[in-house]
């Protein structure tokens, strides 16, 4: 009784999650080997021009085998519509091979083109054509080209993963790169046998269903069963006409934007013995508590004491003893792997050693704050990269990070300790907004991880403009918070040179550093400033008396970072950004403004973003002062054509000019021969007379 009831209830989380059977189109008759003409002849994708292949149909059927192992089939068919969509042709398949082994079977593949007479010609996969190589301990990677690839064809294939855990059953993506006309995944399985099966994405399923049906089974699977015929229950989800997934800006993966299913084995019951698999958060952090490469690694040792006493001599307040052992750790320990979930490493081992992973190295921060008498509390999480964590059952392996959680006067801190060009209050960004589990006993804590720092940028630039229109003179540029933290990390690779040619975008607007320096690359305390003398030749347009010039000689906004017309998913930054730019031009002593720009102020999104440009023009100097901020880090899909339509004012502002005219001189005065003024030529009328008279006498 108990175990029926067992499994009807996971049954019912499942149902649940598929709330109510939805069913549109029915599935495209499709099969092997018969592609219809059509497909063949197709030029292009009117639904997305910019289509390099489409995805005609891909399917996966996922059930048990008589060995009771998951088997994954897949028929997959593609149209190649031009030489990048040959990338489709080479198909990748990544096999655990860890405590069981994966394995792949019943490879094939063709691909079929056109002739000019209309013909339909074909080629096979060849058996020697595919290969597989060892990418890490645990996975080893099958990898195979269809021959004869060209632009136009069209390829078919179809292969088997059988999964021998079924704890690890696979789940399914429905996008791609690529534009999807029909993706279909379904999952059958015995009733006694139940599995969580969570569906992201933004798309609508047009297929989201599930039946009773019934298997036929032999071997080992009859003698678990106890029958040859069992009853089943298959789960079946598809999309139509699914758009391209394309890498788009300020997201935290674009895997995270997929429809998807994520399948779990949640438990199963045989002759009256019920396995509850899945057993809740609390379970799953009990487990995190004992296990020897978790919650054993946080203790005490007489090394840590020893070594926490030197740190915090002479310091009383809490706060500060945290800081000197986060200030000890960054600078003295080496992060190896930021991104681990376990250590190999005891305490002892990292002190000595020196270095550890980003687990490591959480454990030890927090063994550290134990002897000093601060409580600290690991916090599991998926990096922003990693993708999003759905928190309605304990899947342990979406989780690939863990950090530290402390507490000091009722307020909760968190600290990552793994980064020496990171102070203590910037959180690193791979971490922000997304959400972790606190890993604590008899408590389930989900926390948000979010900053109220920001990146701050002042560029203020004096420059000279000559008649010619080329610009000479000096730029300095400042950097706080995550802009500072941004730009330290990139001067280890870089010199002062390199990092203003990539700050003012040099390769694009023509500007050439003739010298640059940088300070305060290797203190965190203070701002990140580089400063460099800069030169642009033939910048302004110039013709005869006029001067075409745009006073946005750095940082502008040449195109719009949002291309696509829509958006169904959040816009992402991370943190809040704050960049001003203050421009100072001295014209020619020959030339005058005539036409100045106009002063510009708008916002967005109930102003979570906002723009100003100010311009000033007296005498012969110019100056020119904008300010973009984003005050929120996250911004709904709702608002992306108000976004678009933000930047798209800016890129407008920023493309104006304004007008040099030169300077017309006053008419110069008449000259007499004798160069002298003809203001000072005495008045004939006062003269003549004067002659006549005497002439006249010595006529008498």
């Amino acid at each position: 009784m108990k175990s029926s009831l067992f499994v009807a209830y996971l049954h019912t989380v499942i149902l649940f999650l598929l709330l109510t059977n939805i069913s549109f189109p029915q599935e495209p008759k499709i099969t092997w080997g018969e592609i219809p003409k059509s497909d063949l002849e197709m030029k292009s994708y009117p639904a997305d021009t910019n289509a390099s292949a489409v995805i005609l149909y891909d399917r996966g059927e996922s059930l048990l085998d008589d060995n009771v192992e998951m088997n994954l089939n897949r028929h997959l068919r593609v149209k190649i519509l031009n030489s990048k969509g040959y990338e489709w042709g080479t198909q990748e398949v990544d096999l655990y091979n860890g405590s069981s082994e994966e394995k792949i079977t019943n490879i094939e593949g063709v691909t079929y083109w056109l002739e000019s007479d209309g013909q339909v010609k074909s080629s096979k996969l060849s058996s020697k054509d595919i290969y597989h190589e060892k990418i890490s301990a645990h996975t080893t990677r099958f990898k195979f080209t269809l021959p004869s690839l060209k632009p136009g064809c069209v390829i078919e294939i179809k292969y088997t993963i059988i999964t021998p855990d079924v704890f690890n059953a696979r789940g399914w993506t429905f996008q791609y790169s690529e534009p999807v006309v029909w993706s279909e995944f379904s999952i059958c399985s015995p009733t006694n046998i139940a599995f969580s099966c969570v569906t992201t994405g933004y798309e609508q399923f047009v297929i989201r269903d599930n039946e009773e049906t019934t298997q036929i089974f032999s071997g080992e699977a009859e003698s678990l069963f106890h029958t040859k015929i069992m009853k089943c229950r298959q789960y079946r989800w598809a999309v139509s006409n699914a758009p391209a997934m394309r890498e788009e800006p300020y997201i935290t993966t674009i895997d995270d934007y997929k429809n998807k299913v994520d399948v779990q084995l949640m438990g199963y019951s045989f002759n009256g013995m019920v396995k509850e698999v899945m057993n809740g958060w609390p379970k799953a952090i009990e487990e995190f508590l004992d296990n020897k490469y978790f919650g054993s690694k946080i203790e005490e040792t007489s090394k840590a004491r020893k070594l926490v006493k030197q740190i915090t001599e002479n310091i009383t307040s809490p706060e500060q003893k945290v800081k000197a052992i986060y200030n000890w750790i960054t600078s003295s320990i080496v992060c190896t792997n930021g991104n681990r979930l376990y250590a190999d490493q005891d305490i002892n081992d990292v002190i000595d050693s020196k270095k550890g992973n980003g687990a490591e190295i959480t454990f030890l921060f927090l063994s550290m704050l134990k002897c000093a008498g601060i409580n600290g509390d690991p916090v599991i999480l998926s990096t922003r990269e990693n993708g999003k964590i759905q928190t309605l059952y304990p899947i342990v392996s979406q989780f690939n990070c863990v950090l530290a959680k402390v507490k000091l006067d009722s307020i909760s801190y968190f600290v990552d300790a793994t980064d020496p060009l990171r102070p203590i209050d910037l959180l690193p960004t791979k971490v922000l907004n997304v959400k972790g589990l606190v890993i604590k006993k008899d408590t389930v804590e989900w926390v948000t991880l979010a900053s109220n720092k920001k990146t701050y940028n002042v560029a203020i630039s004096n420059l000279n403009l000559s008649p010619d229109g080329s610009i000479k003179g000096s730029i300095e540029d400042y950097y706080k918070d995550y802009g500072a933290m941004i730009g330290r990390r990139k001067m280890k690779e870089k010199t002062g040179i390199e990092f203003a040619k990539e700050s003012f975008d040099a390769n694009k607007t023509g500007i050439i550093i003739d010298s640059a320096a940088v300070f305060g690359k290797d203190t965190i305390t203070v701002p990140f400033k580089v400063t460099a003398q800069i030169s642009l030749p033939n910048y302004a347009q110039c013709n005869g008396d006029i001067i075409y010039l745009n006073p946005h000689v750095i940082n502008r906004l040449s195109e719009n970072p949002f291309k696509t017309r829509s958006r169904k998913f959040p816009i992402d930054y991370a943190y809040g950004r704050s960049s001003e730019t203050i421009i100072n031009i001295v014209i020619p002593d020959s030339f005058e403004v005539k036409d100045p720009l106009l002063n510009r102020n708008f916002s967005a999104c109930s102003d979570g973003l906002s723009f100003l440009r100010y311009f000033l023009a007296e005498g012969k100097k110019i100056q020119l002062r904008t300010k973009l901020e984003i005050k929120k880090s996250l911004i709904q899909a709702d608002f992306y054509s108000t976004m678009r339509e933000f930047y798209e004012k800016i890129v407008a502002c920023e493309q104006e000019q304004i007008v040099l005219t030169k300077i017309k001189k006053a008419p110069e005065p008449v000259l007499e021969q004798n160069n002298k003024p003809a203001t000072a030529i005495e008045p004939v009328a006062k003269t003549e007379p004067e002659k006549q008279k005497t002439k006249i006498k010595k006529k008498k």
